[in-house]
């Protein structure tokens, strides 16, 4: 189970994977935080079990090493600390949320916005110490269980997540985020086998993720939740303010890195916020609305990126270097950050990447199940570790364009149908088997559109998706013709990597392109999704490009649809032209 920020849940039998789903799909809260009690009942729904049948529970989070954490930091940055008893949030601070439990049929966890602190750590280190009667109460369940609950470092959970799902056993691993159980916010470690073993850990306050939530703040958007906005905002952005940032981030000798804290009141306060310092010097902190983003703070979002990349690349060559491993494993919320990961495996000694899609917490609840059922002997999981939620029979389909009052037709070749559409520069929603684990639609939950359309990406961000108009659009690519279009077309099938486009190809696909020239990509192999692969190949005939636009279902500040009524829903209220809902087709007049 996981819980802290996109709470998910896990099922795992034998070492394979029976389910997986964040609870937003579910809740349609996004990003909800809360325990996961309905994405617990869907992996056991979908198993054809009950909780009674569980054997283990795995919590990606250990509270009591929590709680020696948070004393000990307490007391070594006092009197700066007593800051947590005080509403000292200001304009900028992270949003303040209600802790709560998590789980995830394999592992879970508990997060806010903000860091825990204070009394919020006793309730956690409470629920953890509960964490049976939580799970037996949110699923009903009132029969005997069996189970035994494990809590997993939380860091080697989000390494598990990586490494186990990869084809590798002779890996390098890194993950970064704000914070784990123990502080630790960045772990390099490698594989040995199907063991973990520590290289070294790099422990809060001294995070960069928590460096770029702080910002993220200050910019005037949600930490926590808007990272990837600002990465894509960062395109924008002139390297103004770049020697300056470099100020925040010490890049030491062995690998090794730590935040300037007289920048930041993270390790004060417990909150996303900059120091009155930042703000004398980068002017105050943007107010948090839809209104065009001034030059200004596009151009600290192009340092804030730049330091994150320069600390990046930092930590990955010396894991390089001191390992001697050729691949790379990385997972958490940093490894999100695509732009980064890109240059990792273009400008390190790495030359294989592997990040799996659900990298935040969501996908640390199959990394606790992962290192549960391996030291239980269980095999590694085979097969597909992309599409692992939820599907709908097509009954349900019907059902939900009927009790909308929709027109459809059953079409034999949807994959030909949807790409003539696209073709003709329709914007189709794309609904097909089962739901994408994490946060990146891969092409059952997608919308898609025509990449050759100058106008499709302001389209997309006005018309359907009601965003801020500096987001980017990514491509998805037949995998073996992503070389002709992109600076490398090493595989890329979970829109983790960003590559350059090449210059002669940017005005044939300006949809995808960004305005720095680059794309977030993802490669479409047959194997992996044989009716994607189908309709973009159609796409391809038909245009002679070899990809489409692909956006998540969803309508802004909403989770991805999960149901053919959420799809019917959002389509609706968006300015798609057309659904492709499983093998039925509508179509807007």
């Amino acid at each position: 189970m996981s819980q802290h920020h996109d709470s998910a849940a896990a099922l795992l039998h034998n070492g394979q994977i029976v389910a997986f789903s964040e609870e937003e799909r579910f809740t349609r809260i996004k990003h909800d935080g809360a325990f996961p009690a309905e994405a617990v009942k869907w992996c056991l729904t979908h198993a054809g079990i009950t909780l009674a049948e569980v054997d283990h529970v795995a919590y990606f989070w250990q509270a009591p090493r929590e709680v020696l954490h948070a004393g000990f930091h307490f007391l070594r940055h006092l009197p700066a600390t007593l800051a947590v008893f005080r509403n000292d949030g200001g304009d900028y601070a992270g949003r303040a949320q209600s802790l709560r439990s998590t789980l995830a049929g394999g592992g879970a966890q508990t997060h806010s916005d903000d860091y825990h602190v204070g009394g919020a750590l006793l309730l956690h280190l409470r629920r953890s110490m509960t964490l049976g009667r939580i799970l037996r109460d949110a699923v009903g369940h009132t029969g005997p269980t069996k189970f035994r609950v494990h809590l997993v470092d939380h860091h080697h959970a989000h390494a598990a997540s990586a490494l186990h799902l990869s084809p590798w056993t002779d890996a390098a691993i890194i993950t970064w985020d704000g914070i784990g159980s123990d502080g630790t916010s960045t772990f390099l470690g490698v594989a040995e086998g199907d063991r973990i073993r520590d290289v070294r850990r790099v422990r809060f306050p001294h995070s960069l993720g928590a460096m770029y939530a702080c910002v993220t703040g200050w910019l005037g958007f949600h930490p926590s939740r808007d990272e990837g906005k600002i990465m894509g905002l960062a395109a924008y952005g002139r390297p103004t303010f770049v020697e300056e940032f470099r100020d925040l981030v010490r890049l030491e000798s062995d690998g090794r890195y730590a935040l300037d804290l007289s920048w930041f009141r993270h390790h004060a306060t417990g909150k996303h916020q900059v120091s009155q310092k930042f703000v004398d010097r980068f002017g105050a902190p943007r107010a948090k609305t839809r209104d065009a983003v001034a030059q200004h703070y596009a151009d600290v979002a192009y340092a804030l990126q730049n330091t994150l990349e320069e600390a990046g690349l930092h930590v990955a060559r010396w894991l390089a270097g001191h390992t001697g491993r050729t691949r790379l494993c990385t997972a958490g919320g940093v490894a999100l950050n695509s732009v980064m990961n890109g240059k990792i495996l273009l400008q390190t000694p790495f030359e294989e990447f592997f990040a799996q899609p659900a990298s935040a917490d969501d996908g640390s609840a199959l990394g606790a199940a992962m290192i549960v059922s391996s030291r239980l002997g269980a095999p590694r999981h085979r097969g597909n570790a992309i599409f692992l939620g939820p599907e709908y029979p097509e009954a349900d389909m019907e059902k939900a364009l009927t009790e909308a009052g929709l027109t459809y037709v059953r079409q034999e070749r949807i994959t030909r149908t949807t790409a003539e559409a696209v073709a003709g520069g329709k914007i189709v929603g794309w609904f097909q088997g089962r739901i994408e684990a994490g946060p990146r639609a891969l092409g059952n939950r997608s919308i898609v559109a025509d990449p050759r359309g100058a106008d499709t990406k302001d389209r997309l961000n006005e018309k359907v998706k009601h965003r801020e108009p500096f987001r980017p659009f990514a491509p998805s690519c037949l995998a073996e013709h992503a070389g002709e279009y992109f600076a490398s077309g090493y595989p890329s099938p979970v829109m983790l990597l960003v590559f350059d486009v090449l210059e002669h190809q940017r005005a044939r696909v300006p949809a995808i392109t960004h305005e720095d020239g680059t794309a977030r990509v993802q490669t479409v192999a047959r194997e992996d999704n044989p009716r994607y692969y189908e309709m973009i190949s159609e796409f391809h005939a038909l245009t002679g490009v070899p990809m489409v636009v692909n956006t998540s279902f969803n309508d802004n500040e909403e989770p991805i649809v999960c149901t053919p009524a959420d799809a019917v829903r959002c389509y609706l209220r968006t300015g798609m032209d057309a659904l492709a809902l499983g093998p039925f087709w509508t179509e807007k007049s």
